[in-house]
């Protein structure tokens, strides 16, 4: 979840003095003043909630400007606001606020400008355009509470399914691959790393060595045969995916020091200037789990031209 609004790191609180009693009448119709200069008005109190308890990460709706503007908002920006569970660093300090809620609850609440962003959010002064008189007003929603342990099994549990589901994709593809290549009549044997080169022209210049730039042409596909990139503008036109904002022309790069795939270090290393191959690169030295092109777990296929090696 990402962390929006004000920087916070919020653990302990004096809890009791917001919620036995200590409220007194404000100077704002319908809020009580729990603290100095620290206003509050429920909307909606769930009492039988979940209480916030220290060290609680909290995961709010939140809205607060000035009485004329709106500096933030979560219900425009999409993502709620999450905060850790600490108590007031000062009096009239709006976490007090916080740790005095249930799951479910909503407020308004209302602090001090100059307060809030230079004592609770450590900003070294408020924003210009913010009178250090004036007055913040919050309307806050409290969507969740979860304890580290919480949030740490959830993480653990998600890593577990991601790790399964990674599992079932790296064992499809290799059906899908072995498919491909009975398919197709390849009877090709891959290399130790599984790199299928099939060399479609032999190259009669310098070969391609680690370590030295070189210069390429490409053609990459999927193994339905749907291409995704390519440095050949015709290629680029006939399949439907030309870009006239991108440069055409040979791909240059260091070879075999990780500046591309690895099927790619591996695959152009097997040739000459003038030499032409497929390459068949399944994920393991491609992509892997990265869904960039195509699915997690995708063999690729690149025709390419080695076009220069450069001493």
């Amino acid at each position: 979840m990402k962390r929006l609004g004000f920087r916070l790191s919020i653990i302990a609180v004096a809890f009791a003095a917001v919620s036995c009693g200590n409220k007194t009448t404000s100077q704002y119709p319908g809020y009580d003043e729990v603290e100095n200069g620290l206003y509050v008005k429920y909307f909606s109190q769930n009492k039988e909630g979940r209480k916030v308890a220290p060290g609680d990460v909290l995961t709010m709706s939140m809205k607060y400007g000035t009485e004329d503007s709106t500096l933030f908002d979560t219900g425009i920006n999409g993502q709620p606001v999450q905060l850790r569970a600490d108590s007031g660093r000062y009096t009239g300090d709006i976490l007090t606020a916080f740790m005095a809620m249930s799951m479910g609850d909503s407020a308004a609440i209302i602090v001090n400008a100059d307060s809030f962003f230079i004592k609770t959010a450590g900003m070294p002064a408020s924003p210009d355009f913010i009178d250090s008189a004036a007055m913040l007003y919050f309307t806050v929603g409290l969507t969740n509470i979860q304890s580290m342990e919480e949030i740490q099994a959830e993480d653990e549990a998600k890593k577990a399914e991601e790790a399964i589901k990674n599992a079932e994709a790296e064992g499809n593809e290799m059906v899908i691959l072995k498919q491909y290549l009975a398919d197709n009549n390849i009877t090709t044997e891959p290399t130790a790393s599984g790199l299928i080169f099939i060399s479609k022209k032999e190259g009669t210049g310098k070969q391609a060595v680690a370590g030295k730039k070189v210069k390429v042409n490409y053609e990459g596909m999927f193994l339905d045969g749907t291409y995704f990139d390519t440095s050949v503008e015709e290629a680029a036109k006939a399949n439907g995916i030309y870009n006239e904002q991108r440069p055409y022309g040979p791909f240059d790069f260091d070879l075999g020091i990780g500046q591309v795939i690895k099927g790619w270090d591996e695959g152009i290393a097997m040739l000459k200037e003038g030499g032409k191959a497929r390459l068949i690169i399944p994920s393991n030295i491609a992509y892997g789990a990265q869904p960039r092109p195509g699915a997690p777990f995708s063999t690729l296929i690149f025709d390419v031209e080695l076009i220069e090696v450069i001493d």
